[in-house]
């Protein structure tokens, strides 16, 4: 028997007067207790009745009364006569209940906790920290954004991404990554995409969408999702470690491992003023290639803790022939940064790297250390480090530095090698893998060295 407690709380569910926060919870509560919601059903039913007879009478004047235990239940003997107005009465009674409990329109559900690096578009939301969000769309160009759904749900969006907001327990991915931790309040939290419906059942996953295909990728970092296919019935179920795609009409299967499809981004060209020399790369390439995950048109960089053999390193060919050997006033180093696809942004701090010049027994190499290790440890001076923030997958980033400008003197006139490594160490298994472009690159410049030369230099003007 229900508590006089829980029927005053109830009762105050149908007057309406409950914050939206605790209509939330009531409404929570409802899923696991059957009894109250068959009292709530009467109640409201008694409810509807007494204002149709307070209308009759033409009486508006609302009167506030104690909630008074339900009146019990008749037993009515089911026959062709009435059973058509025992389903028309139920009908109504649902109709009721769904349109008391469903989130109004411009009702807050979640919370923008954090963001990253963030830049948006125009959207339907706030998008400052702290801002409380209802049903709308929130639209991610640039970083990382943890939203908190009042069922305690949380999704950190990685960019560029698109989600709408449904309710506490619903939301819509049309582009982009989510990864989702799910608490067991939350249990059956839904994420649906255009291709299908990812459902928790207590766990920590990643989905990602495709806006161009509409492809679903779908992987569990812990515990136990459902990706039930938009298309019919069918439903593959993931566990931890392993991975899913939906595409066109192949619901595809659960494999093992963890990954996301490339993808790149374009940026404005370089434009440096009179005085400098822009020099781009004769050769690139990088070690650490992994099977199913390489690129042709970008370098990869990772360092990972749990195994050397999928660390990534760079590795930048320049020719400097026709400069002169003393007169560099100033040298930098340009990256052109693009996402990889592979790996989740949020998994990864903001992530530092460095560049060295190799020096002393540097052997020859070329593009094909793609499928292999670099040959010979030759020595390294440092020569700068730069800092992507977490979340920040693309861009420009450079060096500028005496060190390079001095080892860039010390070997005018002759090939140099450059190495480029992150220093940031993965924190947990499927961290992201950084990529810049090669000189391969359909459309983003090469790794390219911008050097600044004084007067009456080069290898032609010093003779």
């Amino acid at each position: 028997m229900l508590s006089e407690e829980r029927r005053r709380e109830l009762d105050r569910l149908l007057d309406g007067d409950p914050s939206d926060e605790d209509r939330l919870q009531i409404q929570a509560s409802l899923e696991s207790d059957p009894e109250a919601i068959d009292w709530l059903a009467e109640r409201a039913l008694l409810h509807a009745n007494l204002r149709r007879t307070m209308q009759r009478r033409g009486t508006e004047t609302r009167t506030q009364t104690q909630p008074q235990p339900p009146p019990r239940r008749p037993v009515v003997a089911w026959s062709r006569s009435h059973s058509w107005m025992a389903v028309a009465a139920m009908v109504v009674v649902l109709a009721g209940i769904v349109f008391l409990l469903r989130p109004t329109s411009g009702q807050a559900f979640a919370t923008l906790e954090e963001t990253r690096s963030a830049l948006w578009e125009s959207g339907e939301l706030p998008t400052a920290d702290g801002s409380r969000l209802g049903r709308g769309t929130l639209r991610l160009v640039e970083g990382l954004a943890t939203l908190r759904f009042d069922s305690g749900a949380e999704v950190i969006l990685e960019a560029p991404a698109n989600l709408t907001l449904v309710d506490a327990m619903n939301c819509e991915l049309s582009k982009g990554t989510a990864v989702s931790d799910i608490p067991d309040s939350a249990h059956g939290f839904r994420i649906k995409t255009p291709s299908a419906d990812v459902v928790d059942h207590g766990t920590r996953f990643a989905v990602s969408v495709h806006e161009s295909t509409g492809e679903t990728h779908t992987q569990v970092m812990e515990g136990l999702v459902q990706v039930e296919y938009a298309a019919s019935e069918k439903v593959v179920e993931l566990k931890t470690g392993q991975r899913n795609t939906v595409a066109g009409e192949h619901l595809g299967v659960a494999t093992d491992g963890i990954d996301q499809e490339p993808r790149t981004v374009p940026v404005l060209p370089l434009n440096y003023g009179p005085g400098w020399t822009l020099l781009p790369t004769v050769k690139d390439a990088y070690t650490g290639r992994v099977r199913s995950h390489e690129s042709e048109i970008l370098l990869y960089l990772k360092n990972t803790h749990v195994n050397e053999n999928t660390d990534r390193v760079s590795y930048l060919g320049f020719d400097l022939a026709n400069l002169g050997s003393t007169k560099i006033e100033d040298a930098e180093l340009l990256l052109h940064f693009a996402p990889t696809g592979w790996g989740l942004a949020s998994h990864l701090p903001d992530a530092e790297f460095s560049v060295f010049g190799l020096v002393g027994n540097v052997p020859e190499w070329d593009e094909s250390i793609l499928y292999g290790e670099f040959p010979g440890k030759p020595n390294a001076i440092h020569l700068g480090s730069f800092t992507v923030p977490q979340g920040v997958q693309k861009g420009r980033f450079q060096i500028r530095s005496e060190a390079l400008a001095q080892f860039l003197r010390q070997h005018s006139g002759s090939e140099i090698s450059l190495k480029v490594v992150r220093d940031t160490q993965s924190t947990e298994g499927g961290d992201l893998v950084h990529g810049f472009a090669s000189r391969r690159h359909p459309f983003l410049p090469a790794p390219t060295l911008a050097i600044r030369l004084g007067k009456g230099v080069g290898a032609e003007e010093s003779k």
